[in-house]
């Protein structure tokens, strides 16, 4: 065995920092990234800083800027719209398969989970809001007892949780996005698969749909 290298450590925790800064709107789509700058704000070297911004341009949040280095990759509503369209098929299945088992853990941890995005509604909090969202469709994922499903979703959530914290922060209702969830958790409550498969992908579609007429409008009105 050999000595264990700390520095990986450090390139993860830079990521995950820049990443989080990148989906919760902190860094806008389009904002420059100076490596300088980054690592003074995060308090460590230009190198972890550099690694980190390679691994965002792998996952598509990062592009390059010509000579000026990299910067946030602008919000492309047409990948947007095909990530969710995409999701819509694996949101159906992981409900259908939830459905299929839902025993007593299932149906506590889906209530508790609308429990809290209600409670975000109310606080008209964007960042519970997004987070309550997430929480409930990887439960969904996790009680499917598929993992798979997980793993296809991984990659696109980044990107779908960029438009989400712009969308929540405008005209959007919240409140029907939580009911669309309550009428998926009751059909998994009621082993209705077939209904919970419906309902879960008609609301990705929806969201989809909306979250592309949105962002559209709003770059209209910046244009």
């Amino acid at each position: 065995m050999f000595p264990i290298d700390t520095k990986p450590a450090l390139i993860d925790q830079v990521y995950e920092q820049i990443k989080q800064a990148i989906v919760t709107g902190d860094l806008p789509a389009s904002a420059p990234l100076a490596q300088e700058a980054l690592a003074a704000r995060l308090g460590v070297s230009r190198q972890p800083v550099s690694h980190a911004l390679a691994l965002l341009e792998k996952d598509g949040l990062v592009v390059e800027k010509g000579r000026k280095g990299r910067m946030v990759a602008p919000l492309d509503n047409e990948k947007l719209l095909g990530l969710y369209q995409v999701r819509g098929v694996l949101d159906g299945l992981a409900a259908s398969l939830c459905a299929r088992h839902a025993h007593p853990a299932v149906k506590s941890d889906l209530n508790r989970l609308l429990e809290a995005g209600y409670n975000a509604t109310e606080k008209k909090d964007v960042r519970q809001l997004v987070a309550a969202d997430i929480a409930f469709h990887t439960a969904m994922y996790h009680h499917s007892g598929n993992p798979e499903i997980f793993q296809a979703a991984q990659p696109g959530w980044p990107h779908m949780m960029r438009a989400m914290h712009i969308v929540l922060s405008g005209p959007l209702s919240a409140a029907d996005i939580w009911q669309e969830h309550e009428k998926i958790a009751k059909a998994i409550c009621a082993g209705d698969s077939e209904a919970a498969a419906h309902y879960a992908t008609s609301h990705a579609q929806t969201s989809g749909q909306l979250t592309f007429e949105n962002l559209l409008a709003g770059h209209a009105r910046s244009a």
